[in-house]
């Protein structure tokens, strides 16, 4: 009990030792050069993609993965993947709509005109759906006023006057679902934003609801091929189908659970909505805060190892008869070594990610774990270049005052 209180003791006056608040500074002062490297050279993509967050939800729904995963009873998937000619599609989607869902959600774009005949069919039952959202995309961003400058509707989206809505998201790593992009001042909604109007039978606040973390508690969405909808009338009949292709491999989208069609990602993110529930996601100035307070203790924990350890190996050198061969001497010089400071660094990763773990799965609490994972893998480094700067230093300073007593 007393070597923990001393080692307690140690970490407490640790926090206000100038030299660790430097390598807190200088690890965190990394982390901004890496990501500045990384997100302005193409080679470096997926180390660019690793520091845009590393989230309690990443770990939680990782773990879950191994757990038996539910079969969704309101949400299936009419897969469109083989049809390639208007017609088909047109005859699928009357199908579908013919055993009443509850909405229909038709993943696909038809921007040009095609084929004259399929084309007509299309755009016939097109115009006798009353419950389906159509998908439209938000292109060519304006990186410098952060929105979108071009649209892409289905090419009879205007004349029908269509229920539409965007089908944009973060491809680099989908944890949320967007429900209103703008675009020249005006607001527009996401499909999921459009099918909770349909399914609800009210308007959805999307300029005030812009965005949701989604659920990916391990899921099935039955898929039915298109020239079964029949057989599976009873998956249909009163619930939600998502119409389009289920394994199209150029609309794929890494998510928690690694990757997944985009189509899969939208009936996680129409589930999300549809279960309401609330996750509390930490950003701000709070956030941070909290992140530098938490990584400057872990920084603060592996200096007090380092320390300890440090002057230990000091006592015993200055007692080399005790220390040659003996299992202490053995022991210290072991516990000092790289290999053991970064073990020592790995479990404090370890508890901290343990802590952000329970925190989502008992409070529904989220936060990224990114900036105080990356100063703790990076603080025996800073430190070092601390210590480089710290050196030189007073060797500047005595050099000086030697050259002004000469003088």
């Amino acid at each position: 009990m007393q070597r923990v209180k001393t080692f307690l003791s140690r970490v407490l006056k640790a926090l206000i030792r100038p030299r660790n608040i430097a390598t807190t500074a200088v690890a965190f002062l990394f982390i901004h050069l890496i990501q500045v490297v990384a997100f302005n050279t193409d080679a470096l993509n997926p180390v660019a993609r690793a520091f845009q967050g590393f989230s309690t939800t990443d770990i939680f729904y990782d773990m879950m993965l191994s757990a038996p995963a539910d079969t969704s009873d309101a949400i299936v998937i009419v897969d469109i993947t083989k049809l390639h000619n208007r017609d088909s599609i047109a005859l699928a989607l009357e199908e579908v709509d013919a055993l009443e869902p509850a909405a229909i959600d038709i993943d696909v774009v038809f921007e040009y005109p095609k084929e004259p005949v399929g084309d007509l069919h299309l755009v016939g039952v097109a115009a006798t759906l009353s419950n389906a959202v159509f998908s439209f995309k938000m292109m060519d961003p304006d990186r410098e006023r952060k929105e979108f400058t071009r649209q892409v509707h289905s090419f009879f989206a205007q004349e029908l006057g269509l229920n539409e809505g965007f089908v944009n998201v973060d491809r680099s790593m989908t944890r949320n679902i967007p429900l209103c992009l703008e675009m020249q001042g005006k607001a527009y909604p996401s499909v999921i934003a459009r099918m909770m109007e349909v399914l609800q039978g009210e308007p959805f606040d999307y300029q005030n609801h812009k965005s949701e973390p989604i659920d990916y508690e391990p899921t099935v969405f039955r898929v039915i091929p298109f020239d079964s909808i029949q057989q599976n009338a009873r998956y249909i009949t009163g619930k939600i189908v998502m119409f389009g292709g289920a394994y199209e491999s150029i609309d794929m989208l890494y998510t928690p659970i690694g990757q997944k069609h985009g189509i899969e990602v939208l009936c996680y993110a129409l589930k999300t909505m549809l279960e309401k529930k609330q996750q509390t996601n930490c950003t701000g100035w709070l956030y941070w805060l909290i992140t530098l307070l938490i990584a400057h203790f872990a920084v603060c924990c592996i200096m007090a190892y380092r320390g300890c350890i440090g002057r230990k190996k000091e006592t015993l050198e200055k007692q080399p008869a005790k220390a040659i061969g003996s299992l202490k001497g053995i022991a210290i010089d072991v516990l000092s070594t790289t290999f053991f400071v970064s073990m020592v660094v790995f479990l404090i990763m370890v508890a901290y990610m343990i802590v952000g773990y329970v925190l989502f799965d008992t409070q529904r609490i989220n936060f990224d774990l990114t900036p105080t994972l990356s100063v703790m893998a990076l603080s025996i480094i800073a430190n070092e270049f601390v210590h480089i700067a710290i050196k030189h230093s007073h060797n500047i300073i005595r050099y000086k005052g030697k050259t002004n007593s000469n003088t």
